[in-house]
């Protein structure tokens, strides 16, 4: 893979914080302004490809809609040296991904405010008429104190007429199979309770350490989400409260109708009920 410069225009690029297939993503300092901020740049082997460049722009523009503190925000899309990349807020933390791989227990003290807010990061994206479709523990980023920053929204989508793309050569536009709902797995239009199911299997992974389906192939995972009941949090995590239990058989319901109605609606019930026994783990 070629080396990226070290510098794009007026950013000096300092450190990489992630990399996915075809973009990387940096902190750098605006030399312009000496304000620090992230960078999403596409690898230089890729830079001249269409999909590429067309999912920056659609991620700009989905951003550019979105105005919540628990949404990562997007300044600008812009190209040096034949580099496109966007420009962002920098959230200079591990995502949940990283964190879970450390211990579920260490998560324990700030999982209310974690989960609360990733919620309200979702209902916000839904208020303005997306469906995010990749929620997973990668594309939330922690800190210590629990405040969240819901990131990757470079395959967002209208709540409608989703049928385009589901079914596309992308890969990408398809989302991830450990935290996909069954709806999205059959190329069906998509509502916010789709992202409802993928929140599930991500509050199931902070308390589980895994998420609610494993399998050796691609495959079988996937018919394990339109088909197989998930396992009990608590087989894995004993300090999960019988409460918290009851509520993720709700969110991974196969059925759309028989998951909470909305993001609003997963607020309430997450006000109302206790996720652990002991706070402290």
């Amino acid at each position: 893979m070629a080396k990226l410069p070290d510098r794009l225009g007026s950013l000096k690029l300092v450190q990489q914080l992630g990399t996915g297939r075809h973009c990387q993503i940096w902190e750098a300092v605006d030399e312009k302004t000496s304000g620090q901020v992230a960078v999403k740049v596409v690898v230089p082997g890729m830079a001249t490809d269409a999909a590429q460049r067309h999912l920056l722009t659609h991620e700009l523009k989905v951003a550019q809609s979105l105005d919540h503190p628990t949404v990562i925000r997007i300044h600008r899309l812009a190209e040096e040296g034949g580099l496109p990349h966007l420009v962002m807020e920098l959230f200079p933390h591990p995502n949940l991904k990283r964190q879970i791989a450390g211990g579920v227990a260490a998560l324990a003290p700030r999982l209310q405010r974690i989960v609360t807010e990733l919620a309200l990061a979702l209902d916000h994206v839904h208020s303005r008429g997306w469906v995010h479709r990749d929620v997973k523990p990668d594309n939330v980023l922690a800190a210590a104190d629990g405040q969240v920053k819901l990131i990757d929204l470079a395959i967002a989508a209208k709540a409608a007429g989703l049928l385009g793309g589901l079914f596309g050569a992308k890969p990408p536009a398809q989302g991830t199979p450990s935290y996909m709902s069954p709806e999205q797995i059959r190329g069906e239009s998509l509502t916010p309770r789709s992202d409802i199911y993928s929140f599930g299997c991500v509050l199931f992974e902070l308390l589980a350490g895994r998420p609610p389906f494993t399998a050796p192939n691609p495959n079988d995972l996937l018919n394990k989400h339109v088909s197989a009941p998930p396992p009990g949090v608590d087989t894995f995590n004993p300090n999960a409260t019988t409460s918290v239990s009851q509520f993720l058989r709700q969110l991974l319901a196969k059925k759309p109708g028989d998951r909470p109605a909305s993001m609003q609606a997963v607020l309430q019930q997450l006000r109302s009920i206790r996720l652990l026994e002991r706070a402290g783990g």
